[in-house]
């Protein structure tokens, strides 16, 4: 599959990210990676250049992997992710820090119901494991 071109995505440390924006369907080799999943729309006509909302910022040893959970997977549907923007790194240290440096500066909606979810079965946390 050709690829979109490239998109710079900045950290909230100021540090800039060059990726690589792909189709969502596209199969990769397995490479470690840190990814943002997006809705790549075209709302400026004259010029046909693309924006990207911001729906998914993750990191993987292995691209050729599931990006996410079923729930996951189901917002990114729900939110019409049409593509994937490839930042190929191997070394997983590196990965998280970037992936969090990102995810500091962009607000994404599928990250965020992690979030909900990790909030949620912290609070509840007492109540299950009291109960086994």
């Amino acid at each position: 599959m050709a690829t979109f071109g490239g998109i710079t995505f900045n950290g909230k440390s100021g540090e800039k990210y060059y990726f690589k924006a792909w189709p969502l369907a596209t199969r990769f080799n397995p490479l470690g990676a840190v990814y943002f999943i997006t809705k790549r729309v075209f709302a400026d006509k004259t010029y046909r250049r693309a924006s990207h909302e911001s729906i998914y910022i993750g990191q993987t040893a292995d691209l050729t992997a599931p990006l996410g959970s079923p729930p996951e997977l189901g917002c990114f549907e729900k939110n019409g992710a049409n593509c994937i923007c490839v930042y190929v790194d191997a070394n997983e240290e590196r990965r998280v820090a970037i992936a969090q440096d990102l995810l500091a500066a962009h607000r994404t909606t599928c990250n965020d119901m992690r979030e909900e979810r990790k909030r949620y079965q912290t609070e509840h946390e007492p109540y299950i494991s009291a109960s086994r």
